[in-house]
């Protein structure tokens, strides 16, 4: 016996729906990603001056998540200071956020972009 009453009032509740929306029906749409290109061309690269550790931190003793090898490139995804550093033939204490072969964490500047 319930289900007969469902069935009608779910009928009621949507033809009240569109008599609200003046028969309009409207579905949000989800915003689109971005493409490919479009994800490339927002892209600062930082290129490996030489093999360094990827650090959770930016701290030259923090814990190492992954390893940015010499000559491989990768999305720039953050920057920051922290501990100062004699690496890569430059001191500095400029950080590099970045994400490299499933690894997200921090790289000396020095050693991630010819231009820093």
């Amino acid at each position: 016996m319930r289900l007969k009453l469902t069935a009608p009032a779910v009928i009621a509740v949507a033809a009240l729906g569109t008599a609200l929306t003046s028969g309009i029906a409207t579905a949000a749409t989800p915003a689109k990603a971005p493409t490919t290109a479009t994800a490339r061309a927002a892209c600062v690269n930082a290129e490996g001056q030489e093999n360094v550790k990827i650090r959770k931190e930016r701290k030259l003793n923090s814990t190492a998540v992954g390893l940015f090898t010499k000559g491989a490139t990768t999305c720039i995804t953050g920057r920051g200071t922290g501990q100062s550093y004699s690496l890569c033939g430059r001191s500095g204490n400029d950080w590099l956020k970045i994400t490299f072969r499933g690894n997200t964490g921090w790289i000396p500047a020095a050693c991630g972009s010819r231009e820093v």
